[in-house]
């Protein structure tokens, strides 16, 4: 089997297409990670994604085992390197943003892959592309997957896609600062920051898609300098987003309840909270995080944040998370001179499922 594996490499550069079209849909069931022959086809991982790359320009048919291929290979760093190309970058923008592509799904499962190279997601920030009627008049490549992520929820957009990996890489893109700043700062399109696009899906069933947006808003939280913003609001208002998969159904006494924010006033009487212990601990760590500065601090006090986190804690059994609770109360409860020892204590752990799928099988 390793001869003839090695035998169809070469066949993924043939000038015919019928050939390279053959060779490549009996290579893909060898490229997910832990086939034993996999370390063929990265051996010559050069040859193999120049190859993958040509063949995602092909028919769809064609394309689409090119793509599941390198959606595969590209769990290794090494592969990202190879598809860090800008060309490359802007045709997968393509396949994502044609309201016609049945490759849009399979396009953003490859670029969440791609962008966890830091060089990659530079490019994804800094690429540009023709305005798409129908979806937005910017020429920035980000800002038109940000368009997409927002305006395709529920197949709105493209019937063959709903874009959930798009969070992901989102996420990869706000790990660093210009991808932080891109996302806080107004699109000049629209004036709006892509930000507020993204975070209002805190609450969406798809765990890949409410996870990426987790995880976008816990990044923007580190730019303390735009706390203000992140919180106002009358601008981006983040704080909504990340203390609704936090509440349950608790009753709470009129009067704070009363300085809660507007969106978390009017809960429906079966409102469950979150159930990813991951999402759960970056929606904390999200907090603890805008409570880092002394505008972030008094801006939760006003919004009785602690309330919210005091009722949660009695819900929640993991230890960790419990301290990261212990923490925001600490943070709010104390005197800005002298920190106050709340009482809470921590519980047991609880396990939480993986929610990242970087392959095809």
């Amino acid at each position: 089997m390793e001869a003839q594996i090695k035998e169809l490499i070469p066949f993924l550069h043939q000038p015919a297409l019928e050939i390279r079209a053959i060779a490549i849909h009996h290579l893909v069931p060898y490229t997910p990670n832990g086939n034993e022959y996999r370390h063929l086809l990265l051996e010559q991982k050069n040859v193999v994604c120049k190859d993958l790359k040509a063949l995602c320009k092909e028919d769809p048919v064609t394309a689409h085992d090119a793509l599941r291929a390198l959606i595969n290979l590209s769990s290794d760093p090494l592969v990202q390197h190879e598809l860090d190309d800008v060309d490359f970058v802007n045709h997968i923008g393509k396949l994502i943003t044609n309201a016609k592509s049945v490759l849009a799904d399979l396009a953003c499962m490859l670029l969440s892959n791609m962008t966890k190279f830091e060089p990659t997601c530079v490019k994804v920030i800094q690429s540009k592309a023709d305005p798409i009627e129908g979806l937005t008049e910017s020429t920035r490549l980000l800002d038109q997957l940000v368009e997409v992520f927002h305006k395709g929820y529920k197949k709105e957009y493209n019937p063959e896609a709903e874009f959930h990996f798009l969070a992901s890489v989102f996420s990869n893109v706000s790990s660093i600062r210009l991808g932080r700043v891109f996302m806080i700062e107004p699109a000049p399109a629209d004036k709006l920051s892509p930000l507020t696009k993204i975070q209002i899906f805190t609450e969406d069933p798809s765990v890949i898609r409410r996870g990426g947006v987790d995880s976008v808003i816990k990044n923007c939280c580190f730019e303390t300098r735009e706390h203000e913003r992140l919180l106002d609001p009358n601008d981006i208002n983040v704080l909504p987003f990340i203390l609704l998969p936090l509440c349950g159904n608790e009753e709470y006494d009129m009067e704070e309840f009363e300085q809660f924010p507007e969106e978390i006033q009017m809960l429906d009487d079966d409102k469950k909270r979150e159930t990813d212990r991951v999402l759960r601990e970056m929606l904390l760590e999200s907090i603890i995080l805008l409570g880092s500065t002394r505008y972030g601090r008094d801006y939760l006090r006003q919004k009785q944040v602690y309330r919210v986190i005091q009722r949660y804690h009695l819900q929640e059994t993991d230890e960790d998370l419990k301290e990261h609770c212990v923490t925001i109360v600490d943070l709010l409860i104390r005197d800005e001179d002298g920190a106050e020892v709340s009482e809470v204590k921590p519980q047991e752990d609880e396990e939480d499922e993986d929610m990242v799928i970087e392959e095809i099988a």
